[in-house]
């Protein structure tokens, strides 16, 4: 057994009812910290209470695995809970199981954390909880259960002046930047709390030299990148050519009056009618929300009329030179023998898929299309469907088409003379390295989210979703306008401010110049390299751990 004296258990006092707080105090500091809260320094001590709470359990009998697991996850339980129960409102189903999910994640990275630790000590742990979280983050972000909305990074979003570094790291940088702080001060505290356990002067000496060491660290680590950030913040200057576009905020209830067929020529003529408010002879380009085009679009059906994409280019006639974006619900035929699996039957001979796509229009052009490759789980995707195919009677209907979607492997940016727009769909806002797709492959120089996020209700929900933008803002060092049916919609500049945006549940539209940035930043270029280093070395270390104990275990016998 380790010696109970080297932790800093007497602080804890080593009883249930204060291990209880120490995790519901951690969950609390990690909620608050992201938007629409915003106390990004707590995010900085988060960690603190479950690593002493955790050192407790590594110096108890039989070392506390089991006890670290059930502690931990009732942590990561409360923070995903109270900061994405929102996502009840538009699938229950859903929200348990994103919050289930992201808790399992969360506690089996500092579960494994804490395995290192019994198997090669803290000092090499501790740099594997860096690795391991990051990697965890990583996977989040690139497997078939995605659901990365709690990215420790995410939380900066609205104090976009701390973080300006992001164009070269991402949010990665920002994960980064709250472990080590986290570990640094929980150093510190540690080593003070030890300190007075000791009645010698060396070793209380001692311990309150490592305990000084380690804050000022931490001070240091905090303070460079955030001044460097400041700086940035506050000589920077807008890039590339202006142009004038709009954004259109429609209005219309999810749940009732967007997907109810007697009411389609209405919504259209509404759209249109904001549109022609909103424009002026300068006006380039118009973007409309996430499915704004309220009946399907048929893409290659003979003979199959598209009367709403007819009233639109009928109406771009009347102006010279503008596009406009619009998201819709698009249908496209197979034959069926050459269908993929998930095709659904049309009769005849024929299947087709459905999309949630942005649709380009231009006078004189035929029109451009671009299908949403992020797709919602259990909305727009059944994950791993050969295994997990028999869920799909539990897909959430939200209106439009639901169940697996298609979707294009390519991104897509939408041209019209100096402006490429990047058609980022709802939940592609989300990753950070997908948007980059459009910029480093495709040369967009704006980027446009088009999204619905009136499933949630006036919740935390669509005010978080529209503070991460102000990152992808950040990253690319791109202009961002988001076109919202419910709110809100806005610009936001290259530096993350948003410099003008409507209320939450009004229709409405606004107007704007926008900045067309050509260069590509750092992170533009590499996307999540972090994230990827991290998830590599968080494996090696493990690894390297489980054989050194393997190998110690065989010397012993």
């Amino acid at each position: 057994m380790r010696p109970k004296e080297n932790s800093s258990s007497f602080w804890l006092a080593g009883t249930n009812t204060a291990k209880l707080v120490y995790v519901l105090l951690s969950g609390l500091l990690f909620w608050l910290a992201f938007p629409p809260y915003d106390q990004v320094y707590l995010l900085f001590v988060a960690f603190v209470p479950l690593l002493l709470l955790e050192d407790d359990l590594y110096y108890s009998p039989g070392h506390g695995s089991r006890g670290v697991w059930l502690w931990s996850s009732l942590a990561f339980v409360t923070f995903n809970t109270l900061a994405t129960w929102w996502v009840k409102n538009a699938a229950l189903i859903g929200a348990v199981a994103g919050i289930i999910a992201n808790t399992l994640l969360m506690t089996a990275a500092f579960y494994l954390f804490h395995v290192v630790k019994k198997r090669s000590g803290e000092r090499t742990a501790l740099i594997a909880l860096v690795s391991l979280w990051m990697g965890m983050e990583y996977l989040n972000l690139n497997w078939d259960l995605d659901f990365p909305w709690l990215i420790l990074g995410n939380a900066f979003a609205n104090t976009p002046a701390l973080v300006q570094w992001y164009s070269i790291t991402g949010v990665f940088g920002g994960s980064l930047w709250v472990l080590v702080l986290n570990i640094l001060l929980y150093q510190g505290i540690k080593n003070l709390l030890l300190r007075q356990q000791q009645n010698d002067s060396e070793e209380r000496k001692m311990l309150g030299w490592r305990a000084f060491r380690s804050l000022f660290r931490a001070g240091i680590i905090f303070l460079v990148p955030a001044i460097w950030s400041w700086s940035t913040y506050s000589s920077y200057q807008p890039q590339g050519v202006t142009a004038e576009v709009a954004v259109i905020q429609p209005n219309y209830d999810p749940y009732g009056a967007k997907f109810n067929e007697d009411l389609y020529q209405n919504q259209l003529d509404t759209l249109l009618q904001l549109t022609d408010r909103a424009m002026t002879p300068e006006t380039r380009m118009v973007f409309w929300p996430e499915t704004s085009i309220p009946e399907f679009i048929w893409l290659n059906r003979t003979g199959q009329s598209n009367w709403q994409a007819d009233q639109i280019q009928h109406f771009l006639s009347n102006y010279e030179g503008p596009s406009l974006v619009a998201g819709a619900s698009a249908l496209t035929v197979y034959a069926e023998n050459e269908a993929p699996d998930f095709a659904r039957n049309l009769g005849n001979g024929q299947k087709y898929i459905s999309h949630n796509s942005a649709l380009f229009f231009q006078v004189g052009q035929p029109m451009g299309v671009y299908h949403k490759s992020m797709l919602v789980i259990g909305v727009e995707k059944m994950p791993y469907p050969k295994l997990l195919g028999f869920l799909n009677k539990l897909s959430v209907d939200l209106g439009g088409m639901t169940g697996q979607l298609g979707k294009q492997a390519e991104r897509e940016a939408f041209q019209n003379g100096g402006i490429k727009a990047a058609p980022v769909i709802c939940y592609e806002s989300i990753f950070g390295d997908f948007v980059t797709g459009y910029v480093r492959n495709k040369g967009a120089n704006l980027l446009a989210v088009i999204t619905n996020d009136g499933w949630w209700g006036d919740t935390d929900g669509y005010r978080q979703h529209m503070a991460y933008a102000r990152l992808r803002a950040i990253e690319n060092r791109r202009d961002v306008v988001r076109s919202a049916n419910t709110g809100i919609s806005c610009f936001i500049n290259q530096r993350g401010d948003v410099v003008a945006q409507t209320g939450w549940w009004e229709q409405t539209s606004l107007t704007s110049q926008v900045h067309l940035n050509e260069k590509l930043t750092f992170y533009s270029q590499y996307g999540d390299y972090l994230g990827r280093t991290a998830a590599f070395l968080g494996v090696l270390i493990y690894l390297i751990a489980f054989s050194k104990s393997r190998s110690a275990k065989r010397l012993k016998a």
